[in-house]
């Protein structure tokens, strides 16, 4: 999936130059290897192909549950870089004998876990949903990979700090997932950034197209921080942190200072009006269930380490409760699989401990809970 954005936008929008991080010896790394990726198709996961493409592993394999995403990203690999053995597997991660055959059968070196929910808004109202794909998806990627002794990677966000979302909270609770894996061969680590700009459904390129629409923009608060970088500076430090790890660890990456969403907003006007776009109208709405004001990228009693790297830092932290984590994920493998929203939340909380519901995550979890009338006359599968 491609940004809609070009290299001179997006560093008028960031208000800086876009690095480039990646070095020939670290392409070298990753020639010869097998490597697969999951969530192929999406913002993070495409440019990961990209990139690990131009290295020229002995194959890629591609897994995504989306056929466009992964026709689209098939495609264009094929053409950036032919002749090389790329596998593609039509899969959703929730689906653990077929993820666990998969990976089995690509033997790879390195797995790069990109597949996940990450709208916070659309998780708030389908907690079954966000823990299925981002908490018990992440389990069975770790374990068909501990399984094939592979190195794993996950990708991770900045939300499973101090969590006040259901996308973050499981975001939280998969970190712990891929940090209580038996250790070993499978060197399981986590990646923390924030926001990639111009990535499918980001606020930026609902923005574009609102203008250009000639549509009001809603603004949540122009004055809340996020933490930005393009895909293509975020996937460079995941390969990085890959490269220099050495046991299983939680990495972050040094985005530099948070950015004012009401400032990127006024530069996306800027480079739109140079386009031809007339300026639209700014609504202030306030922040929606779930949200924060200002991102943070380390809390949980996390101790910020330098490595070898000045833009990657490593967080040390208590050792992961294994029994534990694994109890609550096999808890919440059969309330999701039953539907029960409100216990699925329920379970969540108690997973992760400085997780705060909102009130509107509750109330959607028992909306969700009620159980299903047939009307008479219907047919059952109605």
């Amino acid at each position: 999936m491609r940004c809609p954005f070009t290299n001179a936008e997006l560093e008028r929008l960031l208000d800086r130059p876009v690095r480039h991080l990646l070095g020939a010896a670290d392409r070298r790394r990753y020639s010869g290897r097998r490597l697969l990726i999951t969530g192929a198709g999406g913002s993070v996961g495409s440019e990961l192909s990209r990139q690990l493409a131009d290295c020229r592993p002995d194959v890629l394999t591609l897994v995504d549950h989306s056929e466009l995403h992964l026709f689209e990203i098939m495609k264009e690999l094929g053409e950036r870089a032919p002749g090389l053995l790329l596998e593609p597997v039509l899969a959703d991660i929730g689906q653990a004998p077929l993820i666990r055959r998969t990976i089995l059968q690509a033997a790879p070196d390195v797995v790069f876990h990109a597949a996940a929910y990450k709208h916070v808004s659309m998780m708030e109202r389908d907690v079954c949903a966000a823990v299925g794909a981002n908490v018990i998806g992440t389990a069975n990627v770790v374990e068909a990979t501990r399984e094939a002794g592979a190195r794993f990677v996950l990708i991770s966000s900045d939300k499973a700090a101090a969590p006040r979302s259901v996308m973050g909270a499981t975001k939280r609770l998969a970190e712990l997932v891929a940090l209580a894996a038996t250790p070993g061969d499978a060197r399981p680590i986590v990646v923390r950034f924030g926001n990639i700009l111009g990535s499918s459904g980001s606020l930026l390129a609902i923005f574009r197209d609102r203008i250009r629409q000639g549509l009001p923009l809603t603004l949540t608060d122009p004055s809340a921080t996020r933490y930005v970088m393009t895909a293509g500076e975020a996937v460079a430090l995941v390969m990085k942190a890959d490269l220099l790890a050495r046991r299983p660890e939680t990495y972050w990456l040094d985005m530099g200072e948070p950015v004012e969403i009401g400032g990127l907003t006024e530069r996306l006007l800027a480079i739109e009006a140079d386009a031809g776009f007339a300026r639209v109208p700014i609504e202030i709405v306030g922040l929606g269930p779930g949200e924060k004001r200002c991102e943070e990228l380390t809390t949980q009693g996390l101790r910020m380490c330098p490595t070898a790297h000045r833009r990657i830092w490593v967080a040390r932290q208590k050792a992961t409760d294994s029994a534990a984590v694994t109890r609550a994920v096999e808890r919440l493998r059969r309330v999701v699989e039953q539907g029960e929203a409100e216990a699925t939340l329920d379970l969540l909380v108690a997973a992760v401990p400085d997780f705060e519901a909102s009130d509107e995550a509750w109330a959607w979890a028992r909306r969700r809970s009620v159980p299903v009338v047939r009307r008479s006359g219907l047919p059952r599968s109605a």
